[in-house]
């Protein structure tokens, strides 16, 4: 495990790609920054309470930065994130986190909402040899973030809201019956509420807490 103490940067912007309606792709330069595949930055924003938190999105070893994130119209970073062109600095801190692979020889069954497969593509980014299975649940297809980038591997997309692509309903619905290796580690990131479902339901199908690894991102129903 990289153990690297949390620094201050100032990075330029590369780009800036919007992905679906409210979700955006930010690119930036690394600076230098080594990080391992699941750790987090802090961005900063004009004022202490504007800085936010996000897990890095691309791999340990690609040559920029990214995060990915949601437009919040009415919130205090977004949509100055939003605003960005190729060229404008930007500062962050970090690495930060523990949600990392801690044993990247067994099973991993990664659960996420929303934006919360951003370490998921972290993860396949760094190590091609990952035996890892992604459920993806969100509301609306056009949120099915990096789909091309995760087809290439086990994935499960759930989409709530809409039929045609996946398996429409909840990730718990999808998993209440899905089959998995005993000695898989379970990494769940995104909505609390997912989360706490999540581990109720793994619980009960005799999942012990020490295989159990998660990341909350929101507090947000998730259908």
């Amino acid at each position: 495990m990289i153990k690297t103490s949390p620094r201050r940067f100032r990075a330029e912007v590369a780009n800036l790609k919007q992905l679906s309606s409210s979700g955006f792709e930010l690119t930036f330069t690394r600076e230098g920054l080594d990080f391992q595949a699941g750790r987090i930055i802090t961005i900063h924003g004009p004022s202490h309470a504007e800085d936010r938190s996000y897990t890095i999105a691309s791999g340990e070893d690609d040559e920029h930065l990214q995060i990915l994130f949601r437009l919040i119209p009415q919130g205090k970073l977004t949509p100055r994130l939003t605003a960005l062109k190729p060229g404008d600095p930007i500062e962050f801190s970090g690495p930060f986190g523990e949600f990392v692979v801690r044993d990247p020889a067994r099973p991993i069954i990664f659960v996420a909402t929303g934006t919360g497969v951003a370490p998921c593509r972290s993860y396949i980014r760094t190590r091609k040899d990952l035996n890892l299975t992604l459920v993806h649940g969100v509301r609306r297809a056009d949120d099915l973030f990096y789909r091309d980038e995760f087809s290439l591997h086990a994935y499960h997309p759930c989409v709530t809201r809409e039929k045609g692509v996946g398996y429409h309903g909840r990730v718990t619905r999808f998993l209440e019956s899905f089959e998995y290796p005993a000695d898989a580690q379970f990494h769940l990131c995104g909505a609390n509420e997912m989360i706490f479902d999540m581990q109720m339901l793994l619980k009960k199908r005799g999942v012990n807490d020490f295989q159990i690894f998660t990341e909350a991102y929101y507090y947000r129903l998730y259908s």
